[in-house]
């Protein structure tokens, strides 16, 4: 979709039919606008958010940025919504697995490299699994049919839809959180191959499947607490 730069933001036309404006957690802000939108009325737009951009901005600078796993024993990882101590174990093989509340982590080497690939494999095989299986599910209720699913590490979104290709893809960190939030962002997906935008109707439609669907999205974006 054409891109062009307004008042210093980037600025993506697309068929939708109001002005959108997104401040993600790393900063970035992201605009979409409809096709044929006089670049005037962007700019007063933008111009009249300067201070609520400035606002979430600071907020988001107050913020202290997690610390990075060292993937070391005793520290904390999620798995569907619920927190495991992580335990490392040199073996001679290369796996993850659950045992009560531990994730043991069977390694040959104990690199980081390597303790975070095994991981981050893992993680990837139970979301592959899980996802499609969420995602027939809520296929089947809502009558819909998709051509391609694909997980992927997304860094601002929990997922997106391609309406035209019916391509859907999942953030396989969704597979951290409860389930009740993956059926939430898997129907949310599929509700935009009849609705691709967040109008009302497409909220209307996320209801009636889904009516508890607010409650979800809110667990969705609650931060981890270890």
């Amino acid at each position: 979709m054409p891109k062009e730069i307004i008042l210093g933001y980037e600025v993506e036309r697309k068929k939708v039919k109001n002005i959108n404006l997104r401040i993600y957690p790393d900063r970035r802000i992201y605009i979409s606008a409809p096709m044929n939108l006089d670049s005037g009325y962007i700019e007063n737009f933008i111009k009249s958010k300067k201070n609520w951009i400035e606002e979430i901005q600071k907020k988001l600078d107050k913020i202290p940025k997690a610390e990075e796993l060292q993937y070391v024993t005793g520290e904390k990882l999620y798995y569907l919504g619920k927190i495991y101590e992580l335990e490392v174990v040199l073996s001679n093989e290369n796996r993850v697995f659950l045992h009560e509340e531990k994730m043991i982590l069977k390694i040959k080497e104990d690199t980081f490299e390597l303790k975070k690939n095994v991981i981050s494999r893992w993680y990837f095989e139970k979301a592959k699994i899980l996802f499609k299986d969420v995602m027939e599910k809520y296929l089947k209720l809502l009558n819909e049919e998709i051509d391609h699913l694909s997980v992927k590490k997304m860094k601002s979104r929990w997922g997106s839809c391609n309406h035209r290709k019916k391509y859907i893809n999942l953030n396989v960190e969704l597979v951290k959180k409860p389930l009740v939030c993956i059926e939430y962002v898997a129907l949310h997906e599929i509700a935009h191959l009849r609705h691709p935008n967040h109008s009302k109707d497409f909220y209307y439609h996320i209801e009636r499947y889904m009516p508890d669907y607010r409650k979800r999205e809110e667990l969705l974006n609650r931060k981890f607490v270890v």
